[in-house]
């Protein structure tokens, strides 16, 4: 079954990596999108999967730090669905970034690159608490890997758990914020957080007992918790319904109903309904988060189906080749549960972690400060734990290998990241060419239509996203990101004229990007007569 699953992972692939070569050629204009939807299906599919990276770690470390059993069994399972999830769900954002190559703009290194990170802005505060996730989920999975060797690093991993478990509630809750301080009315709500929270773990308990059904037998436990879940959930369906009107059957029915099977013994005891089951709660996690984000109909085209198979073959290649590859390397981790040693961390060595931790967040903070004093220090807040959370883990993860590694080679390979990492800060804090004109070449004329104006797709894929279809302005994204354009009036146009707005569109001017090396000049003309159209139209 491994097998079969990891083929089919590569099979899927194929499809999925040429809906993610169409993305990247075409930009924002490859998937279906309009004026009341700017976000679309790639980060319906990120908040989707991000949710099932969230459950594995977390599922492991809460029943580790709860003493429970059947953890031992699910706990691999659980950490290697996370960083499988999260892999796949870090692509989505980079997607709908399109400057892919200058994600680094969201690090915040103060304002050395004359392009200050806005930390009241949700979009740094996911990249670092999803990254500070990401980079503790694999450090927590390789501590569980060598614990198998070495007993005394269980203490290590419990120390990891108790960081790992309050940080999932916290990344989770900053994800839910996107939603909940944007202009959106039905997104609005404080308890949207607690929502989130539920939703992912609900999903993960669907994900870990379907791994574990394809890998290594049943879990009769995810299935009480899963049932126990899906009563939960539909208390929140149901507040929503109350508060807000918003009703989704096809949600109840997969979500809820299907789930309740497993009351039914005879049912429950079949592998092919327990595998129905986890498919079901799958698909309605999926179709809320759709309803919520696009909660308009919009026409799909087929990148927006080309997702699921990005998504589904990425996770099946990366998690199942991985475990073909421990399964080699490591057979006693699916053999044997790692024996745990009766100490824990010295209570003062903890104590000493955690406030260094506390204490070298808040002085980055400040130093982040004195760059914008007028933010709030409330603002501040979601970007403070993750970076003590970092802080922490890592003290755990090395205080924890370094006994267990030779000398030389641990100073070897520290010495190689310390350099690899001041490197990389060098080229960040300086920022590198901050031109963006160098980035792209003109748009490829290979996707557009007979059927299509070349100078309408254009105006499509570079300019709708600020300016709208109609030249009108995309009201949603200008007022949650930017400074509100001038209205494209016929007489500002007339007056400018048309080797001005050219200028304007090539090199750039205030918060607009130039366009130089992405545009030609012909084309850059083509646009400006365009807008002349659009504001023709208008009068």
């Amino acid at each position: 079954m491994v097998k079969i699953l990891f083929a089919i992972g590569i099979l899927l692939l194929f499809p999925g990596c040429w809906t993610l070569y169409h993305a990247f050629s075409i930009g924002p204009a490859s998937w279906a999108l309009d004026q009341t939807v700017f976000w679309g299906t790639p980060i319906v599919n990120f908040v989707f999967w991000i949710g099932l990276a969230h459950a594995g770690t977390f599922l492991s470390a809460i029943l580790l730090l709860l003493g429970a059993r059947f953890q031992k069994r699910i706990s691999f399972i659980a950490e290697l669905s996370t960083v499988s999830s999260i892999f796949v769900a870090g692509l989505f954002p980079l997607i709908h970034l399109g400057v892919i190559s200058r994600f680094y703009f969201l690090v915040p290194f103060f304002n050395q690159r004359d392009m200050y990170v806005n930390f009241a802005s949700p979009l740094v505060w996911d990249f670092l608490a999803i990254g500070v996730y990401a980079f503790l989920s694999i450090a927590y999975l390789i501590v569980h890997i060598v614990s198998l060797k070495h007993p005394s690093l269980s203490k290590t991993r419990r120390a990891m758990a108790w960081v790992l478990f309050p940080l999932v509630l916290w990344v989770h809750t900053i994800v839910s914020l996107d939603f909940a301080v944007s202009t959106v009315p039905l997104w609005r709500g404080g308890f949207l957080p607690i929502y989130f929270i539920a939703g992912a773990i609900f999903s993960g308990l669907a994900l870990v007992m379907l791994l574990l059904e394809s890998t290594q037998g049943r879990g009769k436990k995810l299935e009480e918790m899963l049932l126990a879940g899906s009563w939960l959930l539909l208390a929140f369906w149901i507040w929503e319904f109350l508060q807000k009107g918003v009703w989704h059957p096809e949600v109840i029915f997969f979500g809820f109903l299907v789930v309740q099977s497993f009351w039914i013994t005879r049912l429950r005891e079949k592998k092919i309904v327990r595998l129905i089951v986890g498919v079901s709660v799958l698909v309605a996690m999926w179709w809320e988060r759709f309803a919520l984000i696009m909660h308009s109909d919009i026409k799909w085209l087929w990148s927006d189906w080309g997702w699921f198979a990005l998504g589904a073959g990425l996770f099946l290649f990366i998690f199942f080749g991985l475990y073909l590859l421990f399964q080699k390397i490591f057979p006693e981790l699916f053999l044997v549960a790692p024996q745990e040693s009766r100490k824990n961390t010295p209570q003062r060595q903890v104590i000493l972690i955690v406030v260094f931790s506390f204490m070298l967040a808040s002085f980055y903070l400040f130093l982040n400060h004195q760059y914008d004093p007028g933010v709030p220090w409330v603002q501040w807040v979601p970007a403070f734990f993750p970076i003590a959370a970092l802080i922490a883990g890592l003290s755990f993860f090395v205080l924890g290998i370094y006994p267990l590694v030779p000398k030389k080679y641990f100073f070897f390979f520290s010495g190689l990241v310390v350099i690899f990492v001041g490197f990389a800060a060098g080229a960040f804090y300086a920022g590198g060419n901050t031109d963006l004109s160098f980035q792209s070449s003109p748009v490829s004329a290979e996707f557009i239509s007979k059927k299509e104006r070349p100078t309408s797709y254009l105006w499509n894929s570079r300019c709708v996203s600020c300016h709208g279809s109609d030249g009108l302005g995309n009201r949603k994204f200008i007022y949650e990101f930017y400074p509100e354009p001038q209205d494209l009036t016929l007489e500002r146009l007339v007056l400018q004229g048309e080797d001005s707005l050219t200028r304007v569109v090539l090199e750039g001017r205030a918060y607009m990007n130039p366009f130089e090396g992405r545009l030609s000049e012909p084309e850059a003309r083509a646009l400006i007569r365009y807008m002349h159209q659009l504001a023709e139209d208008k009068e």
